[in-house]
């Protein structure tokens, strides 16, 4: 898939909090990567994998490992392997080698779009914060991968005679319920790395003011921007008039 030309972060002015985080993105250059545990949703990063057991395939990959093991060694081994609490062990330990791999992984979560309806009221109060823009360059975002979301309505499987690795942790940390597809979600995703980190300034490339962004809050959004030496582009949202939907308009500065 493509990595969009543009991604989009949602923020929430509504407490302190808020808008202790949204104004050191845009001041300072600073982004958050936050733990699993602080995700919303209490499946992600938390999926129980099982195995896909297919006879034919782990014999074959036990013959390709153990060239010199007869084939009534193999079969041995295969019944072995392949009882229920065997297998149930096994799922349990994978799940246990994943969990400590990105328990302590930073994710840095965005979508590819700016004008949802669903986000701007979940991420952003309710259309009263705003939304930020960042240009990707070759693929990439801040210099680092980016990997999207996939989403289905089953966990990830692993065959049991395949060793999870890399692309596996990948797949399993990209992968939430087909409930979330209209997030269209990209993440970044730092090994053993949490909390805050500074970006180029050049990736921050504009600021989408809310529908319903209050008077006060959009006074310190602009001058939030104008302590920013780089020239952003600044947009409002606005309601559609004919259509459930929202326009993007751009703001003369």
């Amino acid at each position: 898939m493509d990595v969009p030309i543009h991604l989009y972060k949602y923020r929430s002015l509504h407490t302190k909090k808020y808008k202790k985080h949204a104004p050191r993105i845009l001041t300072h250059n600073e982004i958050y990567f936050a733990k699993c545990s602080e995700f919303n949703d209490p499946f992600d990063c938390r999926l129980h994998i099982s195995f896909d057991v297919n006879l034919p395939a782990y014999k074959a990959k036990l013959r390709q490992l153990n060239p010199d093991l007869s084939e009534a060694e193999i079969d041995k081994q295969t019944r072995k392997a392949l009882q229920p609490e065997n297998i149930k062990k096994q799922e349990r330990k994978l799940n246990r080698d994943i969990y400590r791999i990105i328990k302590n992984a930073g994710i840095f979560s965005m979508s590819a779009k700016r004008d949802n309806i669903l986000m701007w009221s979940h991420y952003a109060d309710y259309h009263k914060g705003i939304c930020i823009e960042f240009k990707t360059t070759d693929g990439k975002l801040f210099g680092c991968d980016l990997q999207h979301i996939d989403y289905d309505v089953n966990y990830p499987k692993l065959s049991i005679y395949d060793e999870p690795n890399v692309e596996f942790v990948k797949r399993y940390v990209g992968t939430k319920s087909s409930d979330w597809t209209y997030e269209d979600e990209w993440r970044i995703i730092y090994n053993k790395k949490t909390g805050c980190l500074f970006f180029p300034p050049e990736a921050l490339s504009g600021i989408i003011l809310g529908a319903h962004i209050s008077k006060r809050n959009k006074e310190l959004v602009l001058n939030w921007i104008s302590q920013n030496n780089r020239k952003v582009k600044l947009y409002e949202a606005r309601e559609c008039k004919d259509r459930f939907g929202l326009d993007i308009i751009p703001i003369e500065q």
